[in-house]
């Protein structure tokens, strides 16, 4: 079963979504994150910029959290299939 299909159960669309996003502390500007999202999901209504950002204990990562609002269940999958396949991108929470 898609996930997809439990998206489409669970959420009515258009919704906002925090996501929390690891990636490696390399001086990475947290803009270069959301012009990726951007890239991504180009009919998306609404990305905010960096709402949180934590420094991992030993430094190496940070995590971001950004609020997107997703149209359709396809958005959210896309982006999850997508985002991690950059280089600086760790983990997509």
């Amino acid at each position: 079963m898609p996930l997809q299909y439990k998206f489409d159960q669970l959420l009515d669309f258009p919704c906002d979504q925090h996501l929390r996003i690891i990636v490696l502390n390399d001086d990475t500007e947290p803009q270069r994150l959301i012009d990726h999202i951007l890239e991504l999901m180009p009919d998306s209504t609404d990305v905010d910029s960096i709402m949180d950002s934590r420094l991992s204990s030993n430094g190496k990562y940070i995590s971001y959290t950004v609020r997107v609002r997703f149209n359709s269940a396809e958005q959210i999958e896309m982006l999850y299939r997508e985002l991690p396949k950059l280089d600086f991108v760790k983990h997509l929470l």
